[in-house]
């Protein structure tokens, strides 16, 4: 039952990250477009659709780091490389990879996607790692 709190917790967490960085990107191409950023045949619903698949794809995954038998450099290439796969695999659909634009767009978004997805996840770890160290030290505090 832990188990399952636990990945619902970590979906929606991706899920909101997802759409936060959708607004954030929704945003940044209205005011290069100069307020002309228009979506068709329900683009926009297909995309927040893919949002909450991304942030599934992110982040149903992190059950592994809880698993003591793999190593936490194994889970995260397993958990990066299902993120990545599902990310890629919706963008190519919903157009967030700018084919149209030319080979140099189409590399710059991804490489841009990369990084971003490896930023977000260092956070996570350095977050997670603080929160273990805290928990440990206040484990070896003496009880009065």
């Amino acid at each position: 039952m832990k188990l399952l709190k636990d990945i619902l917790k970590s979906a929606l967490i991706s899920i909101v990250a997802s759409m936060c960085i959708f607004v954030i990107v929704g945003m940044v191409f209205d005011q290069v477009g100069k307020g002309i950023f228009v979506l068709k045949d329900y683009m926009f619903t297909k995309m927040v659709i893919a949002c909450v698949i991304t942030g599934l794809g992110f982040g149903v995954p992190t059950f592994l780091y809880s698993m003591e038998n793999i190593p936490i450099a194994f889970a995260s290439i397993i958990h990066l490389g299902i993120g990545f796969a599902i990310y890629f695999l919706v963008a190519s659909q919903v157009g967030w990879i700018p084919k149209q634009a030319g080979t140099v767009a189409c590399v710059a978004t991804i490489a841009g996607v990369i990084v971003v997805g490896l930023i977000i996840w260092a956070c996570f770890l350095k977050y997670n790692k603080n929160l273990a160290e805290k928990m440990n030290k206040a484990l070896e505090q003496p009880r009065i």
